[in-house]
């Protein structure tokens, strides 16, 4: 299952595991946010990134100017996205 909202100009989506992946409690819901800038994506990745895990590190991907993902010190995973607006 999943979901998109906005929060303001944020847009947010959240999504469970596959069926039959195993998930500890906090991992069970990723959630995504597209940020309108390359600089805030990177503030923002940062302090989810204090003493948490960063998986992916930040980087150019063809959907992107900035994308990585990080498990936040509550074991929340987060996927983080520049979404710069024309």
């Amino acid at each position: 299952m999943n979901a998109q909202f906005k929060v303001g100009d944020t847009v947010m989506m959240l999504s469970d595991n596959f069926p039959g992946m195993p998930y500890t409690i906090g991992n069970q819901v990723t959630i995504a946010i597209q940020i309108d800038s390359v600089e805030s994506s990177k503030q923002v990745f940062e302090k989810l990134s204090k003493e948490g895990k960063v998986t992916m590190p930040l980087q150019e991907t063809f959907w992107s100017p900035s994308y990585g993902q990080v498990t936040d010190k509550y074991g929340v995973e987060w996927q983080v996205s520049a979404v710069p607006q024309d």
